[in-house]
């Protein structure tokens, strides 16, 4: 064991938390071994639940993984973890730690040190707490924190960069320089995937197309394209919570946009372009043109917004001002992207052209996106994982005999990397 509280063959862990999904997994894999949904179904008592009560949190049962969250359940209420990339609920929180340990990493918290990346705007107080967590509840021998949109930089090989971080609750366009981010200029947008979940559901209710989860269909019959489908409802369905039937109401509309969305180039004539056929669980079903990339036009024309968000390619440029003069045309050079939103198809190649629209007749503008899906959506754990196991970095390891001695706010000092 060396002084830093790692043994020589121990592998660490590294933690990605993100408001749509958490991923976990071994350092030396490729990718996290799991992604998981970042709520959990809260029951009192197995039975029945109130998210909202005030009875005893004690008698709350959580529910864990997509497995386990898409059954019906009669009065099981839907509780997020997250908001906006920082950890709110502990208690589910922690309870997600119980279940990632147990049934997926199957491994005891006490053998391996874990990394964990954190938003740039996470504060002490959340910091401490999961310190607290780690050490306390599970009794992780070390821990190291880094900064999520630096990691992202790092999974790509750079050091200095503009992150464009777009996930399901907002893009941000984030500063690294050297490793460190620079908080004082990061720009943020509520348009990530909530927002173009929103359009979607619009566009439905506009046009009557009725979103049916998988749960309540007990079968249904092929019909032609924009028929009014032919299907029976289900009548042995549990009294199921609100929240729960919006959350599976909502993963339609995930698959909806993940199967037919499309950014469109910035001077293409949408009626020109390629239909794409999709068919809705209940079996209504039909070609989708132009509204396919309408949809998501709003994030780079923010003009059709009545002027009350700055499009993507605004918060870069605004990001960039706010930085000093002699690094600007180092951020420009390493623009990454990265985060679940960006893998709708043609995004980064949009992104690229609004961006250099304003940078015409110079060459300073380089965007990259990594053509494997996995890395782009991964970007934070995969840098965070080769961080953890980078052997130059082994200083930054905060142990457990550092924390029971010096207390939380030791990290905040020395062995926090990849902030300001």
């Amino acid at each position: 064991m060396s002084d830093n509280g790692l043994s020589d063959t121990s592998i660490p862990l590294a933690f990605d938390a993100g408001s749509h999904s958490i991923r976990f997994g071994f350092c030396n894999d490729s990718t996290p071994g799991s992604d998981i949904p970042a709520v959990v179904g809260g029951m009192l008592n197995g039975t029945e639940s109130d998210a909202h009560t005030n009875r005893i949190r004690e008698s709350l049962t959580y529910r864990v993984d997509t497995n386990t969250l898409c059954v019906p359940r009669e009065g099981m209420e839907l509780i997020s973890i997250m908001d906006k990339g920082l950890i709110q609920d502990w208690d589910a929180f922690e309870n997600l730690m119980e279940y990632a340990y147990s049934s997926c990493l199957f491994t005891n918290p006490s053998f391996q040190p874990v990394i964990f990346t954190e938003s740039p705007m996470n504060t002490e107080k959340n910091r401490e707490k999961l310190m607290e967590l780690l050490f306390e509840k599970f009794n992780v021998p070390a821990m190291m924190l880094c900064k999520n949109a630096a990691a992202a930089a790092f999974s790509c090989g750079f050091q200095t960069g503009i992150v464009i971080d777009s996930g399901a609750t907002h893009t941000t366009a984030i500063p690294v320089y050297e490793g460190y981010v620079m908080t004082n200029a990061i720009v943020s947008s509520p348009m990530g995937g909530d927002f173009i979940l929103n359009k979607c559901e619009q566009h439905f209710s506009e046009n009557n197309i009725d979103v049916i989860p998988h749960y309540l269909i007990a079968n249904k019959q092929p019909v032609n394209a924009k028929e009014i489908p032919i299907w029976s409802r289900k009548n042995t369905v549990p009294n199921v919570t609100n929240s729960w039937h919006n959350y599976m109401c909502k993963s339609v509309v995930e698959d909806f946009q993940h199967t037919v969305l499309e950014v469109a180039d910035r001077d293409a004539i949408l009626s020109n372009l390629p239909t794409c056929h999709y068919e809705f669980p209940n079996g209504y079903n039909q070609e989708f043109g132009s509204e396919r990339f309408k949809i998501p036009e709003s994030l780079f024309n923010s003009t059709n917004e009545n002027g009350d968000l700055t499009s993507l390619s605004g918060i870069v440029h605004l990001c960039a001002e706010m930085c000093n003069n002699t690094i600007i045309d180092e951020l420009y050079a390493n623009i990454i992207v990265t985060g679940g939103n960006s893998l709708i198809k043609g995004f980064p190649q949009r992104l690229h052209s609004e961006i250099a629209a304003d940078f015409r007749n110079t060459p300073r503008v380089k965007l990259t996106a990594p053509i494997d899906s996995s890395i782009r959506r991964f970007g934070s754990w995969i840098g965070g994982a080769l961080l953890a196991t980078t052997a130059e970095l082994n200083h930054l390891w905060f142990s457990s005999n550092d924390y029971y001695e010096n207390g939380a706010d030791e990290i905040s000092h020395n062995y926090r990397v990849t902030t300001d």
